[in-house]
């Protein structure tokens, strides 16, 4: 951090490991939603710790931990681990690995942001604290009824771009709020979502979703599937004038990936149906998976994508968000959904997919014994080493690859909306992200790479240029 950030800043003391007063400061507190997943191992030991650490992170560290406006993601980190049953002292270990790097929280503004001035002060990320008191002071006060809150500021359409925005941050950290029905998390999450930079046009949104209902309604429209708007979106890059950057986030590139991914966008059709909706979602969490694991050219070792990981694991929360919205709204919100996926495919080149048989495996436990050895849940390895894994994005990968390996096993087989669904191998997915990202998001990135470990790549795949430096087989 520079001295300039520095002293812009208030460095709060901090709290000791034996202080449970936070929770209170915090008005902190854990629960979870029927959408969102656990497995045994979490007790009111853990659920005590989850909560104290979370309220540390709430009082003492700011929305982004750099001046170049990187994410906190340290609950992130934390509330992944506990849902797979972490105990209290990993849980420890990754507040303790996470915190080193984070910014202290910002001081508070003489003005008061209420219902009516709020978008008056958005992308200013100065004002990150004064947002999260004037959502946390909202949802309070709606009593039981936050939710509706939470509804009404996700379909405001003034701020809904920036909710999509920062790769899906502020999304997946709504995602945070609700799964654990934080109110403190869900404050902190529209706070962030309104001192974002929009980086997608607002006006594509609304323009592919209502273009692609007048289609629908008209019986002009073509079902497309995901995995065909990819292909053809992938078609058209070649001829587009989106160029070879280091740095795959290009004002120039931005705008014409948008433009690519609202036009291919819409033709994917969801309707306003709840049915219709689930098997939707389903397409969408498969395609996330396979675009997440294919984009490795043959011959080279696997690259897992820093920005399209992103896709996946954003998607994980979308049931959970959902849940809160009108059926309207839901409808948006998805499709919104993908808009953005297609934006991130195009900055990254819009790379061909190889697609193996071992993606596209169903019959995972046959594959694991022949890999793996043994009879037992091979699941259940794949938790454990990613509960260890001090990778802060590892194990929320882990998560939305647990929840498509459940969706596709209660699969109903004979609907028409399940049989257009890509197979996917959730299983195979999760053990190459285990055994490719093994370097440490906690500790000194140029040490751990002279040990020969690896991280998530960044650039653009579609390019040759890309793979001139990459590990080959």
């Amino acid at each position: 951090m520079t001295d300039t950030a520095a002293s812009k800043t208030t460095r709060l003391p901090a709290h000791e490991n034996t202080d449970y007063s936070v929770i209170e400061k915090a008005s902190m507190s854990l629960g979870h939603a029927p959408s969102g997943l656990l497995l045994p191992g979490i007790d009111k030991n853990t659920e005590k710790e989850a909560t104290r650490l979370c309220a540390r992170d709430y009082l003492e560290h700011h929305v982004f931990f750099n001046n170049y406006r990187f994410h906190n993601h340290l609950n992130h980190h934390l509330l992944a681990v506990f849902s797979m049953g972490g105990s209290a002292k990993r849980l420890q270990e990754i507040f303790d690995g996470n915190r080193i790097i984070q910014r202290p929280t910002m001081p508070m503004h003489q003005v008061e942001i209420n219902a009516t001035n709020y978008t008056e002060y958005l992308a200013k990320e100065e004002h990150y604290p004064d947002y999260v008191a004037f959502f946390h002071k909202e949802l309070d006060a709606a009593g039981d009824e936050w939710h509706a809150v939470v509804s009404k500021y996700i379909s405001d359409p003034r701020i809904f771009p920036f909710f999509m925005s920062g790769a899906f941050h502020p999304f997946i950290q709504i995602g945070y709020g609700l799964e654990f029905e934080s109110k403190a998390i869900t404050a902190t999450a529209l706070a962030q979502a309104c001192v974002h930079i929009p980086d997608v046009e607002e006006s594509y949104f609304p323009a592919a979703f209502e273009e692609m209902r007048m289609n629908l309604d008209n019986g002009s429209a073509n079902d497309v599937s995901l995995m065909q708007t990819l292909d053809m979106l992938r078609g058209e890059r070649a001829a587009a004038d989106i160029e070879y950057k280091e740095s795959i986030f290009a004002r120039e590139n931005t705008i014409l990936g948008s433009k690519l991914a609202a036009k291919y966008g819409k033709l994917w059709t969801v309707c306003a149906d709840e049915k219709a909706i689930s098997a939707k979602y389903e397409e969408l969490l498969s395609t996330a998976a396979l675009l997440y694991i294919s984009t490795t050219r043959p011959g080279y070792k696997q690259v897992l994508d820093f920005f399209v990981l992103h896709c996946l694991t954003s998607a994980y929360f979308l049931p959970i968000i959902l849940d809160v919205l009108s059926t309207e709204q839901k409808a948006r919100t998805l499709h919104a959904h993908w808009i953005v996926t297609l934006s991130i495919y195009s900055l990254v080149g819009a790379p061909q997919l190889y697609i193996t048989p071992e993606h596209t495996a169903t019959n995972t436990h046959a594959v694991a014994d022949g890999i793996y050895g043994g009879s037992a849940n091979p699941w259940l390895d794949v938790f454990k080493d990613a509960i260890n894994h001090n990778d802060i994005h590892v194990p929320k990968v882990i998560r939305a690859l647990w929840r498509g390996s459940i969706l596709s096993a209660l699969q109903n087989k004979d609907s028409t909306e399940q049989k257009a669904l890509p197979p996917v191998n959730w299983l195979y997915i999760a053990r190459a992200t285990l055994d490719t990202i093994t370097m440490s998001s906690l500790i000194s990135g140029s040490d751990d790479r002279n040990k020969g470990t690896r991280f998530w790549d960044k650039g653009m795949l579609g390019y040759d240029q890309f793979w001139e430096n990459r590990e080959k087989v």
